[in-house]
């Protein structure tokens, strides 16, 4: 009976250990993942912070730790740029249906004829278009931006069964549609859009700093002093930290709104509360970069 008694205790205590072994295994396993996430993503950083660099100004690399005095901010920066590609809703039709049915694509071209027109002539379409079949790339997924611009003008209206002529109106208008970053699938559009989004703020940043290079040399002409071309922005340490203090806001090299609008077909702006007439009623989301550009943007998908 004894014997029993110690078998069946040491079967327990083999238990216990078994138990504790197995979870000192989970832990080991937990910590090794994390550690393998965090060096994936320290990896990342770097990547983002390298092609920030490649695109914006390879002097920088000239400063002693480069590399970890831009992380903080352009990580900030990326960051900033995904929230505001999250915000672009999921791609719509783009097709001569959707001009009869989608008051957003109603609304943004004039006629359906238009839309082919735009696939025909846009640079970035035309060279995709043609390299990839129809049976390649079924349909075309893309960035659509256009500009929308507003005006103040007298037209008509109906009062009951009253015309009334030069009555104060808003005409809305959009223009110069831009096909950007066309690709074959919705998964492979979302991360064309961050790029696009990404690299066109580093193209923004740049052309800044080009600039304030070239005013600050032509306010110094003639300079050659020392003391000069230590605070010029050709020296390395100066360039990177006043381009620091200019990417420090990332808002405020892009933002993103969204606009309810409620249009006549004629694309004149209508009250909430008129309903006397057709109308096309919609969300816009409008980009606005650094250089006070401002672009309505969406995601489309286009049938050849």
């Amino acid at each position: 009976m004894n014997d029993d008694r110690r078998s069946h205790e040491a079967s327990i205590l083999r238990a216990f250990f078994d138990d504790q072994l197995q979870h000192l295994h989970q832990l080991v396993s937990n910590l090794n993942s994390h550690i393998h996430d965090a060096e994936l993503q320290a990896n990342k950083d770097r990547q983002i912070v390298e092609s920030f660099v490649d695109a914006s100004n390879t002097k920088m690399r000239a400063v002693q730790g480069y590399s970890d005095k831009l992380s903080e901010h352009v990580r900030a920066l990326h960051r900033h740029v995904l929230q505001v590609a999250d915000q672009i809703p999921a791609p719509v039709d783009l097709n001569r249906d959707a001009f009869e049915s989608d008051p957003l694509v109603n609304a943004l071209f004039v006629n359906s004829k238009d839309i082919e027109k735009l696939f025909a002539t846009d640079p970035d379409a035309k060279v995709y278009l043609r390299s990839r079949s129809k049976n390649q790339v079924p349909v075309l997924y893309a960035l659509l931006t256009a500009v929308k611009s507003e005006k103040r003008m007298l037209g008509m209206d109906m009062h009951g069964d009253m015309l009334i002529r030069e009555v104060p109106q808003q005409a809305v208008n959009f223009s110069l549609h831009k096909i950007h970053a066309p690709c074959s699938g919705g998964a492979a559009l979302s991360t064309a859009l961050k790029e696009y989004l990404f690299g066109s703020v580093v193209e923004l940043v740049k052309r800044e700093m080009v600039s304030r290079m070239a005013s600050h040399q032509s306010f110094n002409t003639g300079d050659d002093s020392y003391e000069s071309k230590v605070k010029s922005l050709a020296n390395p340490d100066v360039y990177l930290n006043a381009l620091l203090g200019y990417i420090e806001a990332p808002d405020k090299l892009l933002s993103i709104d969204k606009t309810h609008f409620k249009l006549s077909k004629l694309g004149i702006k209508l009250e909430d509360d008129d309903s006397g007439q057709r109308a096309n009623e919609f969300d816009i989301h409008e980009l606005t970069w650094s250089n006070d550009t401002r672009n309505v943007v969406l995601q489309i998908a286009y049938v050849r």
